[in-house]
């Protein structure tokens, strides 16, 4: 059985479709949040994530925002632009799926949030620091997680010794056995780990194996979108940058 996990999708349809193709045959998709935001075809992303049914499909702080439930103080002026642009593109059935949407899943395998355990929207792990407290908070061997746009995974015993979150290589394989993991795919639509190709994973249950993946996506049909639709211009730069 394989699970395509995606997360931090922002409204990239092209790259969000590239990840589609690359992923090959799989059973499930998780996705972790932030469909919207930042991206040039909001409602189309959400059309295409109720299309293909996701057993889990979390919400982020960007999809929150759009729907007005989240406030943009903490927001650059670059993502508050474009979240007022979301939610002007939103019809009716976007904003429904988007205020339904959870904002973790629990299973005696997994966990999954878009931020963290502790703040399930918005906090980011990005430190030994930060996810030592996170994982007594749950108690299942792995917490898939976003949020960041970095690939990255940390064990307790890693976080307890206060090393960093380790970003795997293209095609790694991660086996999940001994200490609790978390783990972070990376970001489909806006990855910041300095490599522009769209992030995602892919996950085997029965075997307790992931699969960090990365695919080459049409950047500037993207960045043409978004020209097109007077969208931030350091929005636009960043996603040839990976950053």
């Amino acid at each position: 059985m394989a699970v395509l996990i995606v997360s931090d999708i922002h409204a990239n349809l092209v790259a969000f479709e590239a990840v589609l193709a690359a992923a090959g045959d799989y059973e499930e998709i998780w996705n972790l949040g932030d469909i919207v935001g930042y991206g040039p075809r909001p409602g189309e992303s959400v059309d295409r994530i109720i299309e293909l049914g996701p057993q889990y499909s979390l919400t982020g702080n960007h999809d929150w925002a759009a729907i007005g439930r989240l406030p943009l103080d903490e927001f650059n002026p670059a993502a508050r632009f474009a979240t007022y642009w979301t939610t002007a593109q939103l019809q009716t059935s976007h904003m429904e799926y988007l205020e339904g949407l959870p904002n973790r899943g629990i299973e005696s395998a997994f966990m999954l949030v878009h931020g963290s355990p502790r703040h399930p929207v918005w906090e980011y792990v990005t430190t030994a620091r930060v996810a030592l407290p996170n994982f007594e908070l749950f108690d299942s061997p792995v917490c898939f997680l976003g949020h960041t746009h970095v690939q990255m995974y940390i064990s307790e015993d890693d976080a307890r010794r206060g090393i960093a979150p380790r970003q795997p290589g293209d095609t790694d394989l991660l086996e999940i056995r001994g200490p609790k993991l978390i783990i972070n795919p990376g970001s489909v639509g806006q990855p910041r780990d300095g490599d522009p190709r769209a992030a995602y994973a892919l996950y085997d249950p029965r075997r307790g194996l992931v699969q960090f993946r990365r695919v080459e996506y049409d950047i500037a049909k993207t960045q043409e979108q978004m020209q097109l639709a007077g969208l931030p211009r350091p929005l636009i730069t960043r996603l040839a940058l990976g950053v």
